[in-house]
């Protein structure tokens, strides 16, 4: 019995630790999208593809280690693919990459991520941030960042609050040598109880110019040449009533000194209506920006889709968007029809 219980202590001195769980995930998306710009009659471009349209195709990595008392690692890396090309893993980018640790003091992720403001356009955009034209706030939007350091706190009746540091680089910046250029900021709050969800989030990107395309045009116009802090804001709230929930989102941009600054603003109202297998989806937005002082030029917008569930993990979407502004002269549009399949795996 001695040498039984002397051999059962021997091994668990030297037991191996169980490894971390390792999860494979991504997603394919193929189908046929249409992309148009015109600019009075004239039309600017028209391109047109087949993968990565209602979302990016990607395949990702995540796992997770219960270090013990209420600590945890985790780890994601994410590249993008293009299966309709001879492009190899990770030749079209990495999506993300970061690790990070939690636990009762809420979570720490340090590496290339979401934004924050990312985040809430996703969250409060019905379409779930498909790659069309008529969503205003994306004509703005940093969606991911490098080198970046995110905490968020412990769920508190509801409440959560993010801050994130990103060092230099996480943002382009056309001023050589720039101090600190590209250095960004970001506090984000918010609140869930049952079908309420309300999200407040603010950024800051340092001696970053503010531009945006025209709807009609295929290069991006300058709405501020002066490089200063960049500064956004967004402000969403959403309602599940059972049969449908309901999205609002106000988001402002704005960049440049006192006698050379751009802004742009927008408001956007969505709707997603369940109906069985299929699922229905709408956002109509408004807004309008400016240039060094300049008249507003208004711009509105709309995307209208459905997706018809196959399984669990595979859906057939479509859905049509555009954006326009309202000169008086040359009034430029962006308009984009797609029809395809998505599969989660």
């Amino acid at each position: 019995m001695k040498k039984h219980l002397i051999a059962a202590a021997v091994a668990g001195a030297f037991a191996v630790p169980a490894m971390a769980q390792v999860t494979v995930y991504g997603r394919v998306d193929q189908g046929y999208n249409t992309l148009k710009a015109t600019s009075g009659a004239t039309v600017n471009s028209k391109t047109t593809g087949i993968a990565g349209i209602a979302a990016g195709n990607r395949i990702g990595f995540r796992g997770e280690e219960d270090l013990g008392g209420g600590l945890k690692a985790s780890f994601t890396a994410e590249y993008a693919i293009e299966p309709d090309e001879n492009t190899g893993l990770g030749a079209a980018g990495n999506r993300q990459s970061f690790l990070g640790l939690s636990g009762g003091f809420g979570s720490v992720i340090v590496g290339r991520q979401y934004t924050l403001i990312h985040s809430i356009q996703g969250a409060m955009d019905p379409n779930g941030n498909a790659n069309a034209a008529g969503w205003l706030p994306s004509l703005t939007n940093s969606v991911r960042s490098d080198d970046t350091i995110i905490y968020t706190t412990p769920s508190l009746q509801g409440f959560t609050a993010s801050v994130s540091q990103a060092l230099a680089g996480s943002e382009a910046s056309s001023a050589a040598g720039a101090t600190k250029a590209g250095d960004a900021t970001g506090i984000a709050l918010a609140y869930t109880a049952g079908p309420l969800s309300l999200r407040a989030v603010q950024e800051s990107i340092k001696n970053t110019a503010l531009s945006v395309t025209r709807p009609g045009q295929t290069a991006a116009t300058a709405l501020s040449d002066a490089l200063a802090n960049r500064k956004a804001q967004s402000v969403g709230a959403s309602y599940n009533f059972g049969p449908a929930t309901v999205y609002f989102l106000n988001t402002s941009a704005r960049g440049g000194s006192a006698a050379d600054a751009g802004k742009l603003t927008s408001n956007n109202i969505g709707l997603r209506v369940p109906l069985g297998a299929i699922t229905a989806n709408a956002s109509v937005s408004t807004g309008k920006y400016t240039d060094s002082g300049a008249a507003s030029v208004k711009l509105s917008g709309y995307v209208l889709g459905a997706n018809y569930a196959l399984s669990k993990r595979t859906a057939v979407y479509t859905f049509v968007g555009e954006t326009k502004d309202k000169l008086t002269t040359n009034a430029g549009k962006r308009s984009t029809f797609a029809i395809g399949v998505g599969h989660n795996f």
